[in-house]
């Protein structure tokens, strides 16, 4: 009987004291650490897919914090300079028709301001194609003397102490922090949300892919087919109006057009190639309407001064492109063979402005914070 009221005792013990542990106040249960939001781009459906590095994917806090230092006069080295200052959105991110930009110091540049848009495509940055990464050309406008003039590891440390950026960075990369790396992936990732396909061209073809003319006008086509006629403009081979751009992503993406004869080093500072010696980049032809002047250098100013270079003005050189080369006459020491009428030239200008995006340069998404 004793044994039977023991074991009752103890039974009795072990339930009140469950009860009283049911009892107790809920234990403090660490959070969901929420992670940075994916950012979906929203490409058109006959565009190739874009190239983004797989260590920085796109999200939204890092668009965001990318955005807000493309415009932040805080990363140079005097302070009265941001990105945005040398691409400027309402000139589809140019240098405001300038042929060189100005420092943040006063100091003229060497190159004409490259737009910005539909980077996600191309295999190589700069007019020379000197870096292979949107992430690894930030750096050097920022460090150049003549341009921002601001070491990046200043730039981290000016970042580290501004009482917004730490929390901002901590977002778009969590346990990560300030660095020249988080700096480089965050600006990467909002230049490559900034596209450009919503033109009168892109709504034609789409339309009729077989027979884009239908819906233009009269000029617009044109100056379409003298695009495309290899004895007019013959501008197809390496601005081709199958490649959404209107650039050129093969073997010619860099290229020697013609312009000297004693041409600048272009392409060789990339391969070490001579034979890549006064090639640059062949430029999207997109959104002209915006971003004269013209040619690496800005030495053009009007689209009329472009289409006069291709039809008498070429000048012959080593590494001169063979489509470019085969309009200039072999027996009188590599003459230009002028092959466009001026109403040719016309209309071609008439059909290239077909490939203005007006939403480009109003499009709050792109726009200063």
């Amino acid at each position: 009987m004793k044994m039977r009221k023991s074991l009752l005792l103890l039974a009795g013990i072990v339930a009140f004291s469950l009860v009283l542990e049911s009892c107790k106040p809920d234990e403090p249960v660490d959070p969901i650490v929420q992670g940075p939001t994916a950012f979906v781009l929203n490409i058109p459906g006959n565009w190739p897919k874009p190239n983004i590095l797989p260590e920085n994917p796109l999200t939204v806090e890092g668009v965001a914090l990318g955005k807000k230092l493309f415009y932040d006069k805080m990363l140079s080295g005097n302070g009265t300079q941001a990105c945005a200052d040398c691409h400027h959105q309402s000139d589809g991110f140019t240098d405001l028709g300038k042929q060189f930009s100005v420092g943040s110091k006063g100091d003229i540049g060497t190159k004409n301001s490259m737009p910005l848009f539909n980077l996600n495509w191309a295999s190589g940055y700069f007019w020379n194609g000197r870096q292979p990464t949107l992430e690894s050309l930030i750096k050097e406008p920022m460090e150049a003397h003549i341009e921002m003039n601001l070491k990046i590891e200043d730039a981290v440390a000016k970042l580290k102490a501004d009482p917004d950026y730490p929390n901002l960075f901590d977002k778009a990369f969590p346990n990560q922090g300030i660095s020249e790396l988080t700096l480089r992936y965050a600006m990467a990732q909002f230049l490559r949300t900034i596209l450009s396909g919503n033109t009168a061209w892109d709504k034609a073809f789409q339309a009729s892919p077989a027979n884009p003319t239908r819906d233009m006008t009269p000029a617009q086509a044109r100056g379409y087919f003298a695009f495309i006629d290899e004895n007019k403009g013959d501008c197809f081979h390496c601005h081709s109006p199958l490649n959404p751009f209107f650039g050129n992503s093969n073997e010619r993406e860099f290229a020697n057009n013609g312009l000297d004869a004693m041409p600048d080093s272009g392409f060789f500072v990339a391969t070490g190639n001579m034979n890549d010696f006064g090639k640059f980049k062949t430029p999207s032809l997109r959104n002209l309407a915006f971003t004269a002047p013209y040619m690496h250098d800005g030495r053009f100013a009007t689209l009329m001064d472009v289409l006069n270079h291709y039809d008498s003005g070429i000048t012959y050189s080593p590494t001169i492109d063979p489509v470019i080369i085969k309009h200039m006459d072999a027996n009188d020491n590599f003459k230009p063979v002028p092959r466009m009428t001026q109403q040719d030239k016309e209309d071609i200008i008439e059909f290239l402005m077909m490939l203005t995006d007006s939403t480009l340069i109003t499009n709050p998404a792109f726009s200063k914070p």
